[in-house]
């Protein structure tokens, strides 16, 4: 045992050592907010679990009618599916069932199940399909009918096998928006198709149009039978909401609901008045308090209702917004946010403060040109003065915020003001003018204004520069004018631009060139890029004693080392060793902690100056489009479904 306890004593000391090396840095990973986002759909578990569905896949939980949210899961392995509809098993408790499409048409999509709740979820059948509605039969709970983009198909035993019941190939049969199936008799099905409705009474041998009354070409996005008449079917379509009496066969458009520049997506009936009904619009939530015959809106114009469900035995109505999740305990009267735990906003720009790492701003996807700004890291936001252009990109200069604005142009936001002031790109030129009585020709100074595509702006040795679409310009800090670097120092399209820690030498990525400037842009020196590297995309100053930089292209990122001299031939390396070839959002460089986020998905993180990588994300969380360093042990990264989130890399 002794000679045993001495072999083992070293090969034990060795793996702890080998552990406490590989945990020298551990990343985690919150979600900041702010609160919110668009959520596509809804469903009440039978354990009285909230799930809402998500445009990228992602399920959110709530055990407390809707108080607080947590994420569950997702629903496949792609960042476009489309969560479009929930249904919550009749018979078995924890069982769930998603119809998804994705956005890329190519994809499809399927019908997803979860015996778990939502937690995990596996392919039910139907792969490469853009399942747009899903139905349970009331009758008979392994009968699953779907309709996608290509007709309907069913399921006899809940989903482990499909057949089409529509004709294949067929004109009108096909984009289904919408399935109901009678609660008497499972053969019975109405189909809802971007033009009009159909039914079968023969579970799909035969199908037939039952429009009669119907405005042409209204695409039905959803039909309800009234629980109390199943011969009663109301329909919810972009021209407005319908009922029939006698199953289908003649509609009566319903007043009250104008529908000009309106989506009805959704009808659905109170569990405890059957007299009351809601439509989910894209102009608000309206209520009909006696079964259709007149309608009133609920909720402001501006609200975009996708989903509606009850919660707490029917009296709690919750709606599924763009915006995150409303709810009503009286009837629709009055409605509250409620969305804490619930982040999945898409963060179209974020600027994080250079005197302040905890002050953001941050622009909002489903907001216009509204900011938003949190001081304390995020864990509170508020709304703060917005350009009246759309923004496009958010900067810190000191204490000042940049912006650079939809459809060309900048502006800077004057602290005293509260204000936002364009940022004026100005070229003078000489011009000389004919002399009308003979004498020699005069010159004159002509001055034109540019609003260029501004990529970035980043202040470097007392002056503002800008990297445009035409150019690379600069000005003093004061002057608020900018004029174009000489074209012929640098010219074209300017992707990126960067500097050195010292803020000694600038670096651009300009079309298929790299360039360098040693005296505050007067003067670049340009280095030619192997064909090899494809289209260049970033470059990052490195940050460690090698003179070197960091080159994303869309063929991987690559390092050009160049030593004393910039213009001698020096050899570009990929950073390999776990890092993918492929385009990339531009690196956040943190001592030796390096972070950059792949277009296609996936952050990595090296934490050893780019020797090595590995694989890290938040749970289940989307696209990460841009990570913004800010310093050791701190990123922020601008996400494009959940949110802000918080990177730390720090020693455990």
């Amino acid at each position: 045992m002794r000679c045993t306890e001495s072999l083992l004593r070293p090969v034990i000391i060795a793996a702890l050592v080998c552990c406490v090396a590989a945990s020298v840095y551990a990343e985690r990973w919150e979600r900041v907010g702010p609160e919110g986002g668009s959520v596509i759909s809804l469903v009440v578990m039978r354990n009285g679990e909230v799930l809402l569905g998500t445009a990228d896949g992602h399920v959110f939980a709530s055990h407390d009618g809707g108080e607080h949210w947590e994420l569950r899961g997702r629903v496949g392995k792609r960042f476009d599916g489309v969560v479009q509809g929930l249904i919550a098993d009749s018979q078995a408790k924890s069982r769930v069932y998603a119809a998804v499409w994705t956005q890329d048409p190519a994809a499809g999509g399927g019908v997803f199940r979860s015996e778990d709740d939502g937690s995990t979820w596996a392919s039910a059948g139907l792969q490469g399909e853009a399942v747009r509605a899903l139905a349970q039969s009331a009758s008979n709970p392994e009968l699953l009918i779907a309709g996608t983009r290509t007709g309907v198909f069913r399921s006899e035993d809940a989903g482990r096998n499909w057949e089409r019941i529509s004709p294949a190939g067929d004109k009108e049969m096909k984009n289904l928006d919408s399935i109901a199936i009678d609660p008497r008799d499972a053969n019975v099905i109405y189909a809802g198709t971007y033009h009009l409705p159909w039914k079968t009474a023969d579970g799909g041998k035969s199908w037939k149009p039952v429009a009669a009354g119907m405005i042409d070409d209204s695409d039905v996005m959803s039909m309800v039978i009234d629980r109390g008449d199943p011969e009663r079917i109301f329909a919810s379509a972009c021209s407005g909401i319908y009922r029939s009496e006698n199953g289908g066969l003649q509609w009566t458009k319903l007043q009250g609901i104008p529908y000009v520049s309106r989506r009805t997506q959704q009808i659905v009936q109170d569990p405890l008045n059957a007299a009351v009904w809601y439509s989910a619009t894209t102009e608000g939530l309206w209520r009909s308090g006696d079964g259709g015959e007149s309608w009133t809106r609920a909720t402001g114009r501006d609200v975009v209702v996708n989903g509606i469900t009850f919660t707490g035995k029917g009296k709690t109505l919750m709606l599924g917004t763009d915006e995150g999740i409303l709810q009503s305990t009286d009837g629709a009267k009055r409605f509250i946010a409620k969305n804490e735990g619930f982040t999945h906003s898409v963060v179209r720009a974020l600027a994080v403060s250079e005197t302040d790492s905890q002050h953001l701003l941050i622009a909002l996807e489903k907001e216009g040109n509204g900011l938003r700004e949190s001081v304390d890291g995020g864990k509170s936001w508020r709304a703060f003065p917005a350009p009246a252009v759309v923004v496009d990109e958010l900067f810190s200069i000191g204490e000042s915020w940049y912006a650079s604005l939809r459809g060309g142009g900048a502006a800077s936001f004057d602290l005293k003001t509260k204000n936002w002031t364009q940022v004026r790109f100005l070229v003078r030129e000489k011009v000389r003018l004919p002399n009308k009585d003979g004498n020699s020709p005069t010159s004159r100074t002509l001055e034109r204004l540019f609003k260029p595509d501004v990529k970035v702006l980043r202040a470097e040795g007392g002056r503002l520069f800008a990297a445009t679409s035409d150019g690379l310009w600069a000005s003093g800090m004061r002057t608020g004018v900018m004029q174009r670097v000489p074209e012929k120092q640098i010219s074209g399209r300017i992707t990126d631009l960067d500097a050195n820690g010292a803020g000694n030498e600038l670096f651009v990525v300009a079309q298929s060139k790299v360039a360098r400037s040693v005296d505050g842009g007067k003067t670049w020196d340009s280095v030619n890029v192997p064909e090899s590297l494809g289209e260049l995309l970033w470059i990052r100053a490195e940050n460690r004693e090698t003179r070197a930089v960091l080159v994303g292209s869309s063929a991987g990122v690559y390092e050009y080392e160049y030593g004393a001299s910039w213009k001698e031939a020096h050899s570009w390396k990929q950073l390999q060793s776990g890092l993918p070839g492929a385009a990339s959002w531009p690196a956040a460089l943190s001592g030796k902690i390096w972070l950059i986020s792949m277009k296609a998905g996936g952050v990595y993180i090296s934490k050893d100056w780019g020797g090595s990588w590995e694989w890290s994300n938040a749970d289940d969380a989307g696209l990460v489009q841009m990570i913004e360093e800010t310093k050791v042990g701190y990123a922020w990264a601008r996400t494009q479904t959940d949110g802000l989130l918080l990177i730390r890399v720090e020693a455990p």
